[in-house]
């Protein structure tokens, strides 16, 4: 069959099939070829974004090493800086210590404690003329201003005391007015007259003056600027004795029994110290701490926090016969006031024993200074002590 079947099919009829055959070949081997060429240019984009990367990479690394070498050169520059600072703070220690070999500065008389409070300060601070000088020779005034009277620079019963810059503000009380001073004692201005009813205590923030008036039981806000009243409230405050200011604006009243917080408007917000506090005659803030001087407690002088709580109660003072010098002038309380120096030394003027007392932050004596019924008190950058005398009519500067 095969062969029959070989014989019967010409030769000729297998020239399609080898020409189908290939072609069919070269197409494939052109495709394949096209696809080669596809590939390699594939290879060699890759490949040469693979060198841009790798230009990329080194151009990196170049800058790297460039801001490698500059902070090495930063560090060793710093260093030297750092070891020059050392030497002079070095040399400079030596001069201070130089300087207080040869000029020794006496240590004031001061009980165990005091001193130990003073050593601690003086570590703190560093040198003893810092802290031993402030105080030791302040024993009699420098200067004084007023004296008894109702014409302009005089006083008659002074009490609160606010100090702006070299503007003394005295609560000239039996006159029911303000009256300013420079701290040379030089009269400046005068206020409140016929809207003031014995005030007591001044504070001071921004472009207000704020008073307390024992007689009007208000609060009063009064313009830095022209001295006009800007507005009086009486219904928050029962019996208004020292005040001061926050940092916000807000005025604590040592009233009555409690401090009462008022905003900058004189508008109620709380009150700190209810059923701690008996007669709270001043307050100030220091340290974001509130201080209370508190005249029927045997540790007179209270540290509250901003959001009242009792954090300490501490400094006893010697004002043991206050009941009975109430008894005798039926009077109300506000025997101390107190304020602070740089240091965060407490200064108290204690009505009743007649004397200026200075404590340490930690409630310990450092030094006392006579003084006839002091009352407000305020101390300046120089350290000068400036107190309000109400028997004596006039306000000493120590």
């Amino acid at each position: 069959m095969a062969t029959k079947y070989t014989q019967e099919i010409p030769t000729n009829h297998f020239e399609p099939a080898e020409q189908l055959i290939h072609s069919t070949f070269e197409k494939i081997i052109r495709i394949a070829t096209e696809r080669r060429d596809q590939l390699l240019v594939q290879l060699f984009d890759i490949k040469q974004d693979y060198l841009r990367k790798e230009n990329t990479r080194m151009k990196q690394l170049a800058e790297l090493e460039k801001l490698i070498q500059q902070l090495m050169e930063t560090s060793i520059q710093q260093n030297e800086v750092v070891k020059f600072r050392e030497e002079q703070m070095k040399q400079t220690r030596a001069e201070i210590q130089k300087h207080e070999n040869e000029t020794p500065i006496p240590i004031p008389s001061l009980n165990t404690e005091g001193l130990d409070s003073l050593l601690e300060q003086l570590e703190k601070f560093g040198s003893i003329q810092e802290i031993a000088v402030v105080y030791r020779n302040k024993t009699e005034p420098i200067r004084n201003i007023g004296g008894k009277g109702s014409k302009k620079g005089e006083l008659y019963c002074p009490h609160g005391l606010a100090l702006d810059g070299d503007k003394i503000y005295i609560a000239d009380t039996y006159n029911n007015r303000i009256q300013i001073f420079s701290t040379e004692g030089k009269f400046i201005h005068e206020f409140g007259k016929g809207q003031l009813n014995y005030p007591y205590g001044i504070a001071l923030h921004n472009e207000w003056v704020f008073i307390s008036d024992l007689g009007l039981h208000s609060i009063l806000k009064f313009s830095k600027t022209n001295y006009k009243l800007i507005k009086s409230v009486k219904e928050v405050v029962n019996y208004p004795f020292g005040l001061t200011t926050d940092t916000n604006g807000e005025v604590l009243v040592a009233d009555n029994n409690i401090i009462a917080v008022l905003s900058s408007d004189l508008e109620y917000i709380r009150e700190i110290g209810k059923d701690k506090l008996k007669e709270p005659s001043d307050v100030k803030i220091n340290n974001n701490n509130i201080f209370v001087a508190d005249n029927n407690e045997i540790n007179n002088i209270h540290i509250f926090s901003k959001s009242g709580d009792l954090l300490k109660s501490f400094i006893k003072l010697e004002n043991g016969i206050a009941d009975l010098v109430k008894s005798l002038t039926k009077s109300t309380s506000g025997y101390n006031f107190l304020c602070f120096d740089l240091y965060n030394n407490i200064i108290i003027s204690d009505f009743l024993v007649n004397s200026i007392n200075i404590f340490t932050k930690d409630g310990q004596l450092i030094h006392k200074i006579k003084c006839n019924n002091p009352k407000g008190i305020v101390v300046n950058n120089n350290f000068d002590i400036i107190c309000a005398s109400f028997s004596d009519n006039i306000s000493h500067i120590y």
